[in-house]
């Protein structure tokens, strides 16, 4: 939360500055900066805003870079280990089971007579074994394909951190010199901060789809189970890592989901959460309790929601990437009268100056909505909760 605060902070004051806000006060003043602090020159034009701009983009450049390293170091590759160690040991133990599962056969057409007699119950305990071992295996394998994605994604936002760097010196206008590869560094890390935002653009789609279609998918669930009440043999047989998931009323979230283990006794773990899985699914092929029920309907509205919060995230980055973008065409071509046609249509025909300021002021002010809604978001989504949500009956 605290970096939606400083990004809003800091997109805001950006604002301020762009539309000359408050411009007879002594946040343009850079004397009132030098009373402080004796800065050299050009540094020594910073003004009370912009040196407040300033150490907002700091606190972006060290935060938002050590995101980015975090969810390359632990949220990718060395979940990625783990998981790599869990299918091993996975493997191991799916053969050693099939082994078991022979001895047992064996010792089973000796009694013939006892197993006709629970012919239903030794068919649904081998149904809910198999299937709590196919959901482990599912999930590791999911989780495998998050980790890649968090780790190609996290090199993207440790990028953009690092490229908050010039814009920190920029609002202190070292960029007017030629100590950090002057005005064609700045535009050198806008570039790059803007093809970052393009795989986060990406992303955005892909997950605001996702969390409607998971929606629409939850009520149908809900809806069939709500007849039954009961996970059916053929049920269970079929049932996804996602489905499984939403019977929990707080979610499955495994020890390899979190990244958390110990390897001297990963094994023994993994043993036990395949129990807990089997166990669950027993009990779900008994009885499915009325909460649980209410618990998915109110998690699809969630999910529902969730998306089309992602599709408005989509549309103002996208504002944001084509306003900052306007800035580095602006800069590879500054001759209006050479530009081509395109770039002139991109730029809507107006002249430099106008454009590059449009764009800077379009794209700062999209920034400065989006953490509104991040910060207003966990009040809706707590009244979408289970908890406060009445109970739904499905016709």
């Amino acid at each position: 939360m605290t970096d939606a605060y400083v990004q809003f902070m800091r997109n805001a004051l950006c604002t301020i500055k762009n539309f000359g806000l408050f411009g007879t006060t002594f946040l343009y003043d850079p004397k009132v900066t030098s009373n402080y602090y004796a800065f050299p020159s050009p540094l020594d034009e910073t003004t009370p805003l912009e040196f407040l701009i300033a150490m907002t983009q700091l606190y972006a450049f060290v935060s938002v870079s050590l995101a980015g390293y975090r969810m390359i170091a632990h949220s990718g590759l060395g979940k990625l280990r783990l998981l790599g160690r869990l299918v091993e040991l996975k493997k191991k133990k799916d053969i050693e089971g099939k082994k078991r599962k022979k001895n047992t056969e064996v010792e089973k057409k000796k009694k013939n007579k006892e197993e006709k007699e629970n012919s239903g119950n030794v068919e649904s305990e081998a149904v809910v074994v198999a299937a709590a071992s196919r959901l482990v295996l599912e999930s590791i394998i999911d989780e495998g394909d998050a980790s890649s994605r968090s780790t190609f994604v996290g090199v993207n936002v440790l990028i953009v951190g690092l490229a908050f760097f010039w814009l920190f010196a920029n609002s202190f206008h070292v960029t007017s010199t030629d100590w950090i590869g002057g005005t064609a560094g700045l535009i050198h890390s806008l570039t790059v901060m803007e093809l970052g935002l393009v795989v986060f653009l990406y992303y955005m789609a892909k997950d605001a789809g996702n969390h409607v279609s998971r929606s629409r998918r939850m009520v149908d669930f809900a809806t069939k189970i709500a007849k039954s009440r009961r996970l059916s043999i053929a049920d269970a047989k079929v049932i996804t890592v996602e489905e499984y998931g939403w019977l929990l009323l707080g979610g499955w979230s495994p020890f390899w989901a979190r990244g958390i283990s110990n390897p001297i006794a990963e094994s023994k773990i993994l043993t036990k959460e395949e129990e807990a899985v089997a166990s669950n699914l027993s009990s779900f092929m008994e009885r499915i309790e009325d909460d649980v029920i209410d618990g998915i309907l109110a998690r699809s509205r969630i999910s529902s929601f969730e998306g089309y919060r992602e599709y408005v995230y989509l549309i103002l980055n996208f504002f944001a990437f084509y306003g900052y973008f306007v800035s580095i065409l602006v800069y590879y071509y500054p001759d209006e009268s050479s530009r081509p046609a395109y770039v002139r249509g991109m730029l809507f025909g107006m002249k430099g100056t106008d454009a590059d300021w449009l764009g800077n002021a379009v794209g700062d002010f999209m920034w400065t909505v989006e953490p509104v809604i991040i910060l207003s978001s966990p009040i809706i989504i707590d009244s979408l909760s289970p908890k406060k949500t009445k109970k739904e009956k499905i016709s």
